[in-house]
C-alpha cells in the first residue's frame, strides 16, 4: 500500500512537470504534432520493451482496449497541453483532477471495466472537499 502512495505521488509530480514540457513544445510544433510524436515515441518504446519481457498473448479485446486507450492518451496529452498553455497548469489540472474524481467514483461505484463495485460515504466526502479546493483554485 505504501509503494501504491508512493508512485502515486510520484506520478501526481510527472503530470505537472510533464503539461508544462508538452505545453511548452506545442507553442512551437502545435497540438496535434506533439500529441502524435509523444504518442508515437512512448508507444514504441513500450512495446518493444513488452514483447521483450512480458510476452503477452493478445486478443481482440485487449486490442480493443489498447486502441481506444492510446486514443484517450493522445487526446489527454494534447487536451491538457493546450488547456494549460491558454490558463495556467494548477487551474488545468484542477479541473482535470476534478472530472477524473468524480468519474473515477462513478466507475468504482459501478464496478466497471472488472474493477470490483466500490464505494463509501468517507470517500465521497474526501472527493467532496478535494472538489472544493479545485474550485478555489480555478476561481481564484
Amino acid at each position: 500500500m505504501r509503494s501504491a502512495i508512493l508512485i502515486a505521488v510520484l506520478v501526481g509530480v510527472a503530470v505537472a512537470f510533464q503539461t508544462s514540457f508538452t505545453s511548452a513544445a506545442q507553442r512551437t510544433l502545435g497540438p496535434a504534432l506533439v500529441a502524435s510524436f509523444s504518442g508515437f515515441t512512448t508507444g514504441l518504446t513500450a512495446l518493444v520493451v513488452s514483447l521483450f519481457v512480458a510476452k503477452p498473448e493478445f486478443s481482440g479485446r485487449a486490442a480493443g482496449y489498447t486502441l481506444v486507450s492510446g486514443v484517450l492518451g493522445a487526446f489527454i496529452v494534447g487536451g491538457i497541453a493546450f488547456a494549460a498553455g491558454q490558463s495556467g497548469v494548477a487551474r488545468t489540472l484542477s479541473l482535470v483532477i476534478a472530472s477524473q474524481l468524480l468519474v473515477g467514483l462513478l466507475l468504482d461505484a459501478l464496478g466497471l471495466l472488472g474493477a470490483g463495485a466500490q464505494f463509501s460515504l468517507p470517500k465521497v466526502l474526501g472527493i467532496l472537499l478535494i472538489l472544493i479546493g479545485g474550485v478555489l483554485v480555478v476561481r481564484y
